[in-house]
């Protein structure tokens, strides 16, 4: 389970693989990314619009080598992975899984049916690929606000930083989704920051708001600014 990091090409050889490989839609897309970071507000606006649309460019190959790049992404899956373990759930669903990370360190700590969605395609290639001789884990593209399972239909629903990338009213059509097919636990990596993509949300204190016993709430140790990192495991079953 993985895929190698090698050594990246020179940056003209890159942007002219991205050309070549996704066409030049994708190449200006990421030259976006890289050059409006001084303006949040334009690339909010010129970027950030379609979420689905944004996800499925930024997402793929250049990605998973940005993510995997980084010591503090690994440590934090493990953390979080760890922290799901100990509640022990018999089957998992993960709303926005990206190209599998979580669903990976799941997979070494938990002996239980595990499952993906994300609405992105390239990143559910990329998942495909990471995963791949993993077993016991299907992976489903769907958006999480409209999820195609049923009442209950899981013990747990993750979500990792995947409801933050959404506007109030889809996040909120999210934790409804969650709360219906999750059978006895949500839990949730949210943070609390803003970006030009991210809204940023108190995961925690929504729950609560509904009438909901949040089981655990606190900060990510490895993260960079802890004041805004928040995991949470919420018991839905009383």
């Amino acid at each position: 389970m993985g895929t190698p990091i090698t050594a990246e090409p020179p940056l003209p050889l890159r942007a002219w693989r991205a050309v070549r490989s996704r066409g030049g839609r994708y190449a200006w897309h990421k030259a976006l990314r890289r050059s409006l970071g001084r303006w949040p507000s334009w690339k909010r606006r010129l970027l950030y619009a379609d979420p689905r649309e944004y996800w499925t460019l930024r997402g793929g190959h250049d990605y998973f080598r940005e993510q995997e790049g980084q010591v503090a992404r690994t440590l934090r899956a493990e953390w979080i992975a760890g922290r799901i373990a100990a509640y022990r759930p018999t089957s998992i669903l993960e709303i926005g899984c990206g190209y599998g990370k979580l669903l990976g360190a799941l997979r070494d700590r938990i002996d239980a049916p595990l499952a993906g969605l994300d609405f992105s395609p390239t990143q559910l290639g990329a998942a495909r690929g990471f995963l791949d001789g993993a077993e016991r884990i299907d992976l489903f593209l769907g958006r999480g606000d409209r999820l195609p399972f049923a009442d209950g239909a899981f013990d747990m629903v993750v979500t990792s930083a995947v409801i933050l990338h959404n506007p109030p009213e889809v996040a909120d059509r999210i934790r409804r989704e969650v709360v219906r097919v999750a059978r006895r636990f949500a839990a949730h990596n949210e943070e609390t920051n803003l970006s030009y993509n991210r809204y940023g949300y108190d995961t925690a204190a929504w729950y609560r708001a509904e009438g909901r016993r949040v089981a655990e709430v606190g900060p990510i140790p490895m993260d960079a600014d802890a004041e805004t990192s928040q995991f949470c495991v919420v018991r839905l079953d009383g």
